[in-house]
Parts: structure tokens; C-alpha cells; sequence
């Protein structure tokens, strides 16, 4: 389905999109006038005072200083203060409405996380320290039902220098879109598929790493699809249920998903479910304060990710009851 984009974009304008965009605009242009008269204090009394008095360089300084902390202060209060009831409405009102005018059958829920999808996938070997999952699009086509959402994970490292001064720094697990959906089977097993970073760099010795990787469950798995076996690294708990689920077809729905996708992609199968994590680095349903609402690319980018998720249903061929749960 082609999305008019210019229908789209005068749908919105005429209802809230065109309010919070006026909303923003007059936003800005306060915030820049706030921001010119602090400028001007910041100068100004520092200089009018060594002026007056030039043995006064000290107080010139320290009234300066207190004008930018005083600043810098209200500046930070008002834009969060705005930003929050911005972001709110623009999440509560503009964004269903670009999920609905894709598919009515879709619902955004702008609070909802995958997180605990995220866990029961098992993709991800390395626990979080933190985690923010949102911005979660879910629906049912034909009998199958499934969800995708924004999930961001890292971990905490802490460490110490020779002189003992303790140093904490975050690193990214994963950032990207998380799909969920019934896969209409009983797995007794468990399936994962990796991207093959191993063969691809170092041929019949990376499949060797391969073998030993601990942190997958199982054991490696040859496909007998000389590209699908080039692209990933497929780790499994029960061999015979494995290549029951990657049939010829389905490596090869995988491997057109994954050229339609252009993104790094992690694949489970478990709980009856099937689990992909799209490595995108993107944080897209995030409204921007100092940009126009307006840009038709900004929605192009969501419009094609969530097509492309929902897509996957296609893909993989889900509503089609090849398997009967048991």
C-alpha cells in the first residue's frame, strides 16, 4: 500500500499537528527572546560594572557567573516544563493518527515497553542495568497477533584508575525495534539466529568460534542454504524441530526479509513465538522542539518502519497455517 503523503500531511495540519505546530513555533520564539536578554545581562552587567569600576574584575566575573547559572537554570525549567506537555500531545494525538491513517487495524501505545519480550526472547546474552522501552504498535491481521516497539538496553561498567578515582560509563545492548508474534506452534525447543560475523571474516575457522559459543543454548545447526548459512549463525536446542521451522522457503523469506529490512537483525523462536530485534540506532516517534513538524521525511522514516514491521507478517508468511499447535 502507497502512502499519500500529501494527504497525510493535510489531514494532520488541519487537526492537532497544525496546533502543536503553532504551539512550537511561538515556544521558540519565546525561548530565543528569554535567551537574547540573559545574553545581554551576561554581557552587559559584567562589563558595566568593570567599566565603573575597573579594580572591580573579580565582582565583573562573579556576577556573570551567577547571571549564567541563573539562566542556564530558568532556560532548562521552562524548555522540560514545555517539552513534556509537548511531547505528551504530540504522542496522545499526532502519532495514533499517522499509525491509524496506515492501518486502522493498528493501536500505538506510546507507554506500553516490550521489555519483558525483550527477556523471554533470549536474543540478548548480557543483562541490562537499565532499560527504556516504549512507543509499542501492536495488532491482530487475519489470526495472528504481534507487537513491535522501540526497546534501547545498556549495561554499567564501573572502573578504577591507578590513583583510585572510580569511573562509570554505559554501554548500548541494543537499540532498535523489537517485533513480537505468535507463530502458531508449540516449540519444544529453542532456535536462535544470529547474523555470522565469524565465517563471514575468518571462513571455516569462525565456524569453528562458532561452536563454541557458550552463550548460546543448543548446538550449531548447518542449513543446507549456502547464502542463509553465509548471513547467519543459527543455534538450536532440538535440531529436528529447527529444520522443521527453517524449511527452503522460509531461509529464503528470512533472507528477502533481511535485504527489504537493511538492518542488522537478531531472530528467535520460543514460547510459541517467534522474536526479531531490528538493530536501527533510531529513536523515531520522539517530537522535535527546534525543528518544523511539518517535514514530510521525518514521517516518511516512521511510515516506512512500521511497514516494514508489519510487513513481516507477510514475510514470513504468519497467517498461514503451515503448523498446528499440539
Amino acid at each position: 500500500m502507497e502512502i499519500n503523503f500529501a494527504q497525510l500531511q493535510a489531514e494532520l495540519i488541519a487537526g492537532d499537528l497544525g496546533v502543536l505546530e503553532d504551539e512550537r513555533k511561538a515556544y521558540v520564539k519565546k525561548f530565543w527572546k528569554g535567551f537574547l536578554i540573559f545574553l545581554a545581562l551576561f554581557v552587559g552587567v559584567p562589563l558595566t560594572v568593570y567599566i565603573v569600576n575597573p579594580d572591580s574584575m573579580f565582582v565583573a566575573l562573579i556576577a556573570g557567573g551567577v547571571i549564567l547559572i541563573i539562566a542556564s537554570i530558568f532556560l532548562a525549567i521552562s524548555h522540560n516544563r514545555f517539552y513534556k506537555q509537548f511531547k505528551e500531545q504530540f504522542k496522545g494525538k499526532v502519532i495514533p493518527a499517522v499509525v491509524k491513517f496506515v492501518d486502522e487495524r493498528l493501536d500505538y501505545q506510546p507507554n506500553r515497553g516490550l521489555i519483558s519480550e525483550y527477556s523471554a526472547s533470549r536474543i540478548f546474552t548480557r543483562g541490562y542495568d537499565r532499560y527504556k522501552a516504549e512507543d509499542t504498535i501492536s495488532g491482530k491481521f487475519e489470526s495472528t497477533d504481534f507487537a513491535f516497539g522501540e526497546v534501547h538496553t545498556e549495561y554499567r561498567q564501573v572502573t578504577t584508575d591507578s590513583k583510585g578515582n572510580r569511573r562509570e560509563s554505559w554501554h548500548t545492548i541494543f537499540q532498535g525495534m523489537l517485533f513480537v508474534s505468535d507463530f502458531h506452534k508449540n516449540f519444544h525447543g529453542e532456535t536462535m539466529i544470529d547474523v555470522d560475523n565469524m565465517e563471514r571474516f575468518f571462513g571455516k575457522l569462525g565456524r569453528k568460534f562458532q561452536q563454541w559459543n557458550p552463550s548460546r543454548p543448543g548446538d550449531l545447526i548447518k542449513l543446507e542454504n549456502p547464502e542463509f548459512e553465509k548471513k547467519f549463525a543459527v543455534y538450536s536446542t532440538d535440531e529436528q524441530e529447527c529444520r522443521y521451522i527453517l524449511t527452503p522457503s522460509m531461509m529464503e523469506r528470512l533472507l528477502d526479509m533481511t535485504k527489504r529490512i537493511n538492518f542488522k537483525i537478531a531472530i528467535s523462536f520460543r514460547n510459541n513465538q517467534v522474536y526479531i530485534a531490528v538493530f536501527n540506532n533510531m529513536d523515531l516517534f520522539e517530537p522535535s522542539v527546534f525543528g518544523s513538524l511539518l517535514k514530510e521525511g521525518d514521517y516518511r522514516i516512521i511510515i516506512n518502519m512500521m511497514k516494514l514491521m508489519t510487513g513481516i507478517i507477510e514475510d514470513l508468511n504468519l497467517n498461514t497455517r503451515i503448523w498446528t499447535k499440539e
